[in-house]
Order: structure tokens, then sequence, then C-alpha cells
């Protein structure tokens, strides 16, 4: 565990108890920054980390005791004690640390400059005479990190990179010797000798300057393009998105690039067409070109960093034509590579053969053992026994572990299957699907022919005797573990339909399969805690019971495998070899999958199966769900905003990236890698989750290919990861995570209060939604210019400098003021307020002076208060909304002389509207009783509102109108009499305590009615027969009268008795 500072943060921030321990007001907040470096550098039973806590622990004393007590006086002695050890730690750390020379280096300017940064923005009197130079200093100290992470400094094994290293880490520690003699010493400060002292520094760095320059011409022909971390995870998309900002940037006034402008356009031109050659070549088909791919990827990461880190125009200057002339190289050998895709590039057949077969990686499991799918697979055997004479294909799919195989095998082996098909096959289909392997496998069980002369036939021989061998009979084919499409399409000419009653069986993972070979789909389900209990004691103890002393435990191990029977088995291999000692099973019963990878590899191959067979365009989007916590819903919404800011998603023309993004949601559960947890009322997704064993696999997978760092414990001095995910509220709290090239921070992240953002400047993603402190500054954040996502508690100030941001979420508490720069925030398109927001007074300002400006991106908003025809008008520079929450109440309106409710029917591109009626203390007649609303409105919800008739027969006249939900409504006379030609498209409705006593209709009125949710109508009845409603397909009850219940079970008998099966009736109290 860290050693904690908290006691003497909160002791230094009173002036009483600071000034007797400080040189100059602030000094103690410098020693705080360079204490948590410590605690980060530094193990915890390192002497200054004892002395670290000795000194937090006399903090805590001192604080209730007035000034000049023995405790003060304990403090101060204790206190200057740990600030004479400080010296050791002004220079870059030795190389005992696990972090290479660079990193060191890195890690060490990035302490400097923060303690530069804190200096500047102190003021102590005696620094006015130098803090021209001490601002030179910090950015002098900015471009070393920079170069740092660029390109020329990544070759450490050549001698001039070795040497322009050492010159850093000299300058870096004279540098640190400046600030510690200076600014942590207790002798008198001489400013003579601090001006002295800064020259020769920043002499010393212009010198090193001009050893970089020469260093990067030097090394220039000889370099990769190694900006960044390496990774196994193919993100071509990433090409999409810098070169979004390359286009972004030559269109913008920037000084310092302005004279580089033509080279920034033929790199884009140059990234344009290898991104429109890649679009074309599946790296799965073609792995050679997987080198290409990454070195493109890494080409384009290297423009971006260039441009966007802290190099001054020399660096630009140079650097920016070496990279232009790298991408024109790369170029050239891909239009070779191209001339050979156009002739017919062949698949590489090697690397095919090196494919161990599936069937020989599959892992024994144990002896086919059912329990929990006997009611599958007796439905199963039901289908394949009976129905019709017609070929038929049934599939069972499912995540893997659930026993789509064992399932499988037990149809296979079933005696009365055997009996009733005159031939019965079985192949494995696989990963690495071939053909030809199929057919032999199927004809080595289904044919007389000996194995030697099937194995000699030709491809064409294979298909025509294995049509031969089953025409005329009753057959079944089994088909395990199908992965592919064409597995049945190129082999179904093989398989005569003599109406003699065959059926084709597949196992899958995909559940697009069966749906594409139009056949009938089981997808199997988790194992109830009891079925796991009886699948572990019959796997452990065999026939004999569970000693009573161990059935505690047990039973927790079996619920811990999370319905998964593979790990159930996998488990109970592990518990055989254990004594049966409470503490043993224990510990296993909170670490399953740790024990299960130490006794054999095959369990977690068996998940990695799944992931390796993904897509290229999947697989990141699938690893980023390690960011989340084990068993942690996860919204979908935000999560694929996450994964365009990511830059995971491709263009596609005519289609917004939350479209496609929502696509390759649909991939992943389809390929049973992620799960549904809810969905919306209009059947959508709203949220997922990763089973336990899946999630294990998924981190297991970003460690290895070094796409993410999970972080549980203490963090580094360096992190060299892209993506940065802190799963542990025990992390110090004013700790901060550092890297060059960190992109995305996540998770249980340090109080941003204090967190120094200026060295991240590359961040794209910035998630603080569950970091519990409040957020108003985020101290250098001015630099993220590249965020995109920001999830906060609160509106930072420093919001005017996001501007590319696209996603806000901000999870306040009470109501935020939106600020009049969101105006200007042209990339905006979708923001959320937990806890409402209103209009800032220079919004509404500046709305009356801009007539003609438009916020023209924003699509997605809620929750907006509209409080008068001010904010109604601010709603007019947002004509792109299409998803708008807000609370509203009647207003005067000036032009008009009246009250009246907001007028929404000017947004035509709104289709998703939630408006909740704030009441007012208005009193006689409101002119305008209608909502105007535009007729493209798919859903509506309305809260707290006495609606008119007037007003229902506007709703009921909508369209495309799909959901509507009335909550806490009145209808006037508590009378809803719906017409015929109402609500013809509604396919939800929710009616949820609403003050409505009768309800008449016609089954005609709701043509396309699914779904109907009756909550809390204690005086409801409704006055025609639901049962005549063709497409209702689900009607809930929760807390309604008890005549309702009534009438929803009379229709449910109905329906059963008129042989409807499909209707599902719900009741709750």
């Amino acid at each position: 565990m860290a050693p904690s500072i908290y006691n003497l943060r909160r002791l230094l921030k009173y002036r009483s108890k600071s000034e007797m321990l400080e040189m100059f007001d602030g000094q103690g907040e410098l020693v705080l920054i360079v204490a948590q470096f410590i605690i980060k550098l530094c193990s915890e039973d390192d002497p200054v980390i004892v002395l670290l806590k000795h000194l937090d622990h006399s903090a805590n004393l001192s604080w209730g005791y007035t000034h000049y007590s023995e405790e003060d006086r304990n403090l101060s002695i204790a206190f200057s004690s740990f600030v004479e050890d400080l010296q050791v730690f002004f220079k870059v750390p030795n190389s005992m640390s696990t972090l290479s020379p660079k990193e060191l280096v890195s890690a060490f300017i990035d302490l400097l400059l923060e303690i530069l940064q804190e200096i500047l923005d102190l003021q102590p009197y005696f620094i006015h005479q130098v803090e021209d130079s001490i601002q030179s200093l910090k950015m002098e100290m900015k471009f070393l990190l920079a170069f740092l992470g660029d390109t020329p400094s990544q070759p450490t094994d050549l001698e001039t990179t070795k040497k322009i290293l050492v010159d850093i880490e000299v300058v870096a520690n004279e540098t640190g010797s400046f600030l510690y003699s200076f600014f942590f010493s207790t002798n008198r400060i001489s400013i003579t000798g601090m001006k002295e002292t800064l020259s020769n520094l920043l002499g010393n760095v212009e010198l090193l300057k001009e050893n970089i320059k020469k260093h990067c011409i030097t090394v220039a022909k000889i370099l990769p393009s190694g900006v960044t971390p390496k990774t196994s995870v193919v993100i071509l998309s990433l090409v999409d998105s810098i070169l979004d900002y390359l286009n972004d940037l030559m269109n913008k006034n920037d000084n310092r690039i302005f004279h580089l402008k033509d080279q920034i356009r033929t790199i884009h031109q140059e990234l344009m067409f290898l991104q429109s050659f890649l679009t074309d070549i599946e790296v799965e088909k073609y792995p050679e070109l997987e080198e290409f791919f990454i070195r493109i990827i890494d080409i384009a990461y290297e423009v971006e960093y260039i441009i966007n880190s802290f190099a001054p125009v020399w660096y630009l200057t140079l650097r920016i034509p070496q990279v232009m002339e790298k991408i024109q190289l790369v170029s050239t050998q891909f239009q070779e590579k191209k001339k050979m895709y156009a002739a017919g590039l062949k698949k590489n057949a090697e690397y095919q053969s090196q494919q161990v077969s599936l069937q020989a990686q599959r892992p024994h499991i144990g002896d086919g053992k059912i329990i929990g799918l006997e009611d599958v697979q007796y439905e199963i055997e039901g289908k394949l026994l009976g129905g019709t004479s017609t070929l038929q294909i049934i599939s069972i799919f499912g995540m893997p572990g659930l026993g789509k195989t064992t399932l499988a095998k037990n149809i296979y082996h079933d005696a009365f299957i055997r009996q009733h098909f005159d031939s019965c096959g079985w192949c494995v289909v696989s990963q690495t699907y071939q053909k030809r392997n199929m057919l032999i496998d199927i004809l080595r069980s289904t044919s007389h022919l000996n194995t030697e002369t099937i194995l000699n036939m030709e491809d064409d021989d294979l298909s025509i005797e294995l049509y031969n061998c089953l025409k005329g009979s009753r057959y079944i084919i089994f088909m395990d573990d199908n992965w592919n499409v064409n597995a049945w399409f190129d082999t179904r000419y093989c398989f005569p339909d003599d109406n003699c009653g065959s059926r084709i069986l597949f196992t899958s993972q995909n559940a697009n399969l069966g749906m594409i070979y139009s056949g009938i789909n089981y997808p199997l389900r988790f194992l109830t805690d009891g079925e796991c209990w009886d699948l572990l004691q019959f796997n452990v103890f065999n026939n004999e019971q569970c000693p009573p002393v161990m059935v505690d435990v047990a039973k927790k191990i079996a619920r811990n495998c999370g319905g998964l029977p593979s790990t159930v088995v996998f488990v109970a291999s592990v518990l055989k070899k254990l004594e049966k000692e409470i503490s043993l099973w224990m510990d296993v019963a909170e670490n399953i999958t740790s024990y299960i990878s130490k006794e054999t590899n095959d369990y977690m191959n068996m998940l990695e199966l799944s992931y390796n067979h993904l897509p290229m365009h999947l697989k990141p989007c699938f690893l980023y769900f390690g960011a989340y916590e084990k068993d942690k819903e996860i919204p979908v919404q935000k999560l694929i905003m996450l994964w365009a800011a990511e830059g995971f998603i491709r263009k596609v023309e005519c289609r917004s990236s939350e479209d496609v993004a929502e696509q390759y949601l649909f991939g992943l559960i389809n390929r049973s890698m992620i799960l549904v947890s809810k969905r919306t009322s209009d059947g959508r997704i709203k949220a997922c989750s990763v089973h336990g064993a899946m999630h294990d696999m998924c981190l297991r997978v970003a460690e290895k290919d070094n796409f993410m760092k999970v972080m549980k414990d203490q963090l580094s001095i360096y992190e060299e990861h892209h993506r940065l995910s802190i799963q542990s509220c025990s992390t110090p709290s004013y700790s901060r995570p550092f890297g060059l090239h960190v992109r995305s921070l996540l998770g249980h992240l340090p109080d941003p209060s204090a967190f120094i953002f200026s060295s991240l400047k590359l961040l794209k993603v910035l998630d603080l939604s569950i970091t519990v402190m409040s957020l108003c500054n985020l101290t250098g954040s001015e630099v993220l210019t590249v965020l995109k996502f920001l999830s906060v508690s609160s509106i930072p100030s420093s919001i005017e400098s996001f501007e590319n941001l696209e996603f806000l979420f901000v999870d306040n508490k009470e109501v935020v003021e939106i600020p009049a720069i969101f105006l200007n925030m042209v990339k905006l398109r979708h923001v959320h307020f937990s806890g409402g927001a209103q209009f800032s007074e220079s919004l509404r300002i500046q709305e009356t002076k801009s007539e003609n400006f438009q916020m023209n991106n924003i699509q997605n908003l809620s929750s907006i208060f509209i409080n008068d025809e001010n904010d109604e008008k601010a709603l007019r520079f947002l004509p792109c909304l299409c998803t708008l929450k807000c609370r509203i109440t009647v207003f005067w309106d000036s032009s008009e002389n009246c009250y009246r409710y907001p007028d929404f029917g000017f947004l035509d591109r709104l289709e998703s509207l939630s408006l909740s009626f704030l009441p007012s203390y208005v009193s006689g007649d409101i002119s305008r009783e209608v909502i105007d609303l535009h007729w493209n409105l798919r859903k509506l919800t309305l809260r707290n509102f006495d609606l008119s008739w007037n007003q229902m027969n506007v709703i009921g006249m909508l369209p495309i109108l799909e959901v509507l939900k009335l909550r806490d409504d009145t209808i006037e006379g508590k009378k809803w009499d719906t017409r015929e030609d109402e609500f013809q498209g509604l396919r939800y409705l929710e009616l949820d305590a609403v003050q409505i006593e009768h309800w008449n209709a016609s089954s005609d009125h709701f043509l396309s009615l699914e779904r109907l949710v009756l909550r809390s109508c204690q005086h409801f009845e409704i006055h025609f027969d639901l049962g005549d409603m063709l497409a209702l397909q689900k009607f809930e009850v929760h807390g309604c009268a008890k005549s309702i219940e009534v009438y929803a079970l009379q229709i449910l008998e109905q329906q059963r008795a008129w042989g409807n099966e499909d209707l599902k009736v719900i009741i709750s109290h």
C-alpha cells in the first residue's frame, strides 16, 4: 500500500501551520510534488518512504494543537530532515529501475516541468527578475521531453543516440541541481547566483540543441518509424483519424507550420493513397502484409506526434521533410505490392499449413456429462427426429465453454439418433476452414471406403463420392465449431435433399451463421448456480458427496464459475489435486482463472481462439472492454463514443461513426464475445457486459499485445502504453500517471485539481467520471487540443481550449451553466448533463447578437432547462439535434403577449424527445396549449403533463412515432379516446402512474403495437380487447390495480386457447 501524504497536504493549506515550515510561501507545494514522485519511484521499505510516513504522521499529530506546541516542533524537525534527504532525488534516478535510461530521463524531466510550472504559478517574491529565464527553461525542458518521444531518440543501440541521451541527462541533472539549490535548500537565496546559474544552464541547452539537430540529420536515413510502443493489434482506422487531424491542420492558421503546409499536404495525400489501398486488403488473408500495415500506422502516429508536440519551429522544419521522404519511400514499395495484388496475390499456403487444427487444440474438458442442458438436448432431438421431411439445418451457438461440442457429441452418440438415421457424419470445421478436410472427415464416418482411398482422392472426387454416399438415405451431418459461412455454401451441393428427413447440425459461436443458413437456432444459456454446483460435485467427487465442512466454500467456487461449464470442469481438475482445506479452496474461489492458468494453458487458449478469429476491425473494440472492471454493466452509448474518440471506427460514406460503431457492437454480440445486459424500449442495446472468463482473457491479450495497461496497484514514474486504465481506489490520491505517448486515461484517476496535464498533450480520451473529486480547473489542460472525449463532474474552465472535443459527459449533482464558448465548439456532437444544465446569461446575450451563427454539429443534448423564450431561441442554434432531453415550463412570449409552451417544431431532424414539465404559478389561459412537434419524431417521452385532447391528437398523428412513454401525466377528463387513424406505427407504449381512468380504443388503432407496459396505474380500465392486437408480443403490468392483473391473465389464457404461444405477460407487484 503506497504511503499517504493527505495529512501533510491538508496542514500546508493553512498559513498558521505552513509558515513555520516553509522558507517562502508555497514551498511546501513543491515538496509535495517531489514526495509524490518518490512514492512512485521507491519501495515501501526505502528509508525515505519511512521518513515520509513519519512526516505525514507528525502532520496529523500537529493538526489539533496550537502554534509552537511540542507537536509543531517535532513536525518542523521532520520536515527539515525530509527536505534535506530530497537532494538525492534531484538527478535522474539510477538504472536499478526496471525502466530504460531514456524512460528514466523522461520521467525526471516531467518532474522538473511540474516543479517549474508550480514555481511560476506560486510567484515567490524573489523570482521576478528571473521569471522570463525560468519560463524559457520550462519551454526548453518541454522540447527535450518531446524529442525523447520522437523517432530519432529510439535507436538506443547507436553511439550517437547514447551520446545524446547522456547529454540530455547532464542538462536535466543541472536543472535539478538548480531547482534544489534555490527552491528547496535552507540557505539564503542569492538572486545574482540564480541569474548566473540560469544563464549558464540555458547556454548549455543551446549547445545541446545543436547536437540534437546534427543527430537527427545523421540518423534520419536509417530510422524506421518507431514513435509508438509496438502492439500486435492493427488499428487501421487510426489512419482515418490522423488524416482528419492533418486536414484540419492545413486549414488552420498556425504560425509554427505555415511554411510547412505544402509538405504536410503531401504527407496527407500519400497517407490517403496508402489507406485506400489497404482498405481493399484483409490482413487475415495476407498476413505477410501486416508489417506494412504497422509501418503505415507508425508513420501516421509519427506525423501526429511531431506536429502536436512542444517542438519549436526549427525542429518541425527539420523533421517534417524527413517524415515526408519516409512516407514516399513506403508509398513506392506499396506501388509494387499493389501490382502483385492486382495480378492475383495468392493466399499464403504456408501460413495455413502452419495452423494447428482446432481439433488438436481443443482441450479435453470431461467425459461429456450433460448437466443443465437436458431440456435443450431433448428439444433439439425432437426437431431432428420429427418435423419436416425436407433437409433442415439446425444451429447451436453461444460463447466458448458453454458446452456446444459436448451437447452435439451427446446427440451424435444418442441411441435414438443412431437408430433413426441411416448415416451419421461428423467433422470439425475449425477457424482454418478447408473444404477438403471437411469432406474427408465426413466420408470417413459415413462411407465404406477405407481411409487411404479417401485421402488419395482429388477434391472433386471427394464431393461426388459424398453425394453418392448420401443419395437416397436419411442422414445427419454434424459440423462442429463452424466459424466460416463458406463451410456450408462450399459444400451444400454434396448433401442431397431427397425428402427423407435428413438434417445438418452446426455448432458455432456466431449467431449470424444460423440466420444466414435459414435454419433453426438454439442459443445455449449459462448454467444456474445450482447446476454449476451439481457439475462441480460430479467432476470432483464422482458419485460421492462433498464433505459437509467443504460445502460452503465449494458452492462459492461453483457460483464464481459464472455459469460456464468449461470453467467448472477446469477448476474441478484443480480441486482434485488440492488438500480439502477451507483456506486453500477459498483462495481458489477468489482466484479461479489464476489457478486454472497455472494448471493448464488449455483454458485461456480455448478462449483466445475466439479472439484470434475476430476481424481486424473488431479486435481493438473487444480489447477495450478491459478498461472496465470485471462484472460491470457498460452503457453502450458511452462505449461506442469512446471507440469513436479512440479512432477504432472506420469512415463509411453517408453514415455516422456512432452508427458504424453500433454495427461493430452487433458483430461482437453475434460472435458471443459480449453479452446484452439491457435493451431500450425500441429494442436497441442499452447496456452490455463481458463474462468474467472472457474479461480475464481480454486483459491477458491486451497486456500481451501491448494494447492497454490496467493498473490496480501503485503507479510507475513512466507508463509506455497508449491507454491506461486505473482500476483501484487505493492509488495515491495525488499521484498521476505519465508517459510520452499516453492517449487515453480512464478509471479511478487522481484528484484532477492537482493534476498536471501539460505533459499529456496527446490525450484524446479523458474519463474522470468515476473520480469523486470536484472538477473546476484542469491544471495545464489548455494544451489538450486533440482531446475528443471528456467525462467529468463539472465543466472545466479550460474547455475553450478543447477545439477537437466531440463527446462531453458531465456527471454533475447540481444544475450547471452552459457557457457561451459552446457556440464556438463546432466539433462538439454529443453533450450530456446528468444533473441538468441551463444556458448561461453570457450565452443568451451572445445569441441575440449572432443571428447568423449556428452551433450546427450537436446531435444529442440532455438534460437542459427551457424556462423562457431566450432558452427556446438558443435551441434554434442547434439545427442538427437528433436527441433532446429537457425540462420545460410555461413562459411569457413577449412577441405574442401570452403564456405558452416551448416550440419544438422547428427541430426538423429531431427523432427522440423527452420532456418533463416543471409546474409554474402562471394564472389565466395559456394561448398555445399544444406543444408543436415535428413529424420526424420516432420516440417521445412526456412527464408531469396535463394533456389536452388536442395534444393527444397531435401526438397520435405523428406518422413515424414508434415509442411513446407517458409518465405521471393526466389527460383531459381522465379519459383517453383514440381514433382510427392514430398511432399507426407505434410499437412501444408505456403508461406510468398516469391519471387516466378510461382507455377507449380499438385493435385497429394500434396496428403495430408490440409491447405495452403499465406501471402504477391504480384506477385504470381498458375498454377494448387487447387480444385482437395481432402485433402484440409482450404485455407488462407492474404495481397496477388487481383488475388490470386479472385482465392481463385473461388475455394470456385467450391467446393460449387460440394457439398463440408468442404473447408474453409479465406481472409484478
